[in-house]
């Protein structure tokens, strides 16, 4: 009966352990709009398009981060392609159902992204992002003139301080600048 029981403990062992090992280590979590750390972006004010680590940081921070294949800062615009990476963690199967979900996760997180770059790279001239295909063209001019007539209070976007505060007190409403329903750069 002994033998029994500490067979059947063994083999339930086995499996639990053989459970935890078929699911992925390496698996990452794709940033949704509803799931970006705002502390850490919040700190990334006043980055520069020079400075290319901190650009690039501020991009992995914003939605479908870790799917970013390459970014391109020539001319002080920022161009960013997503696409799938091997070994970036992210499985095809993940890639595809957060992108391509047929309710315009694209168009919504390149607006989100593009509103965010605005704030927080004070001299980039222009956002573009690349996906599958699909592109977002949009000029600084552009998101700055929905952002000035939609808050009285927008800042000097080269006053960090000021900067952070409009975002803590608006990041509702930024989210909701680049909703589906609004997407107020089009």
């Amino acid at each position: 009966m002994i033998r029994i029981t500490v067979f059947f403990i063994m083999m339930l062992a086995a499996a639990v352990v053989l459970a935890a090992c078929s699911e992925s280590a390496d698996k990452v979590e794709i940033t949704k709009i509803e799931s970006v750390n705002m502390e850490k972006l919040k700190e990334m004010t006043r980055t520069y398009v020079g400075d290319n680590s901190k650009v690039y940081s501020i991009v992995q921070n914003l939605p479908g981060g870790e799917t970013v294949k390459g970014i391109d800062l020539s001319g002080e615009r920022i161009k960013v392609t997503y696409g799938l990476e091997e070994g970036s963690g992210v499985s095809e199967e993940q890639f595809n159902k957060y992108w391509f979900n047929g309710k315009n996760v694209d168009k919504q997180n390149f607006y989100y992204n593009a509103i965010y770059l605005a704030l927080l790279v004070p001299n980039a001239k222009g956002f573009s992002f690349v996906i599958d295909g699909s592109t977002l063209d949009v000029t600084r001019q552009q998101v700055e003139k929905e952002l000035k007539e939609e808050f009285k209070d927008f800042p000097d976007i080269n006053d960090e301080e000021a900067v952070r505060k409009f975002i803590e007190k608006n990041k509702s409403k930024l989210k909701e600048l680049a909703s589906e329903e609004y997407q107020a750069f089009q």
